[in-house]
């Protein structure tokens, strides 16, 4: 992969992202110590093998909608409502207005999808941190058989019960 000043500060800012998300996350959740008074005993704490688990359905949530936008033909309707809260924002790239709620994100997603055109989002990378997920991709437009115009793209996305609260893509 070619290393860029652009793709420098991109992998940056996501890590500074990803780490601020996770400092945050844990923080927030963290519980009184034990043996501050009036604090309960410790034994509803999450275990690293349970946070393990959480992170990888997340990681599972995100792949499997990655490889719906390649469905013949995609569902705006059906990539919406089967992935996403209902409370989404989604926002494709700084120079795209974000979206919020299920019928914006549906009439965002029709504009990419009504001319018959499907999409190849092949994962590179990808990790998460409780329910921060990032990826690395290569998408390309798919029209019949031809595969057109590969993209790097970083894809950030909050998942929060089962579903993706937010996603946020960066070219």
């Amino acid at each position: 992969m070619l290393v860029t000043r652009r793709n420098l500060v991109v992998a940056g800012g996501l890590g500074a992202f990803a780490m601020a998300a996770a400092g945050a996350a844990g923080a927030a959740d963290a519980p009184p110590a034990e043996g501050t008074p009036g604090a309960p005993p410790n034994l509803n704490m999450p275990s690293a093998a349970s946070a393990g688990t959480i992170e990888k359905t997340n990681i599972q949530l995100v792949k499997e909608f990655c490889k719906a936008w390649g469905d013949d033909p995609p569902d705006a309707e059906q990539l919406v409502n089967h992935y996403l809260a209902d409370d989404c924002l989604v926002r494709f790239g700084e120079t795209v207005d974000p979206v919020t709620g299920h019928e914006p994100a549906i009439a965002l997603f029709q504009t990419f999808l009504n001319n018959g055109e499907r999409y190849d989002l092949k994962i590179l990378e990808t990790f998460a941190r409780g329910p921060l997920v990032v990826n690395s991709r290569i998408d390309s437009t798919v029209k019949g058989k031809r595969t057109t115009n590969p993209t790097k793209v970083f894809g950030v996305f909050v998942v929060k019960n089962g579903k993706i609260k937010e996603w946020s893509d960066y070219v």
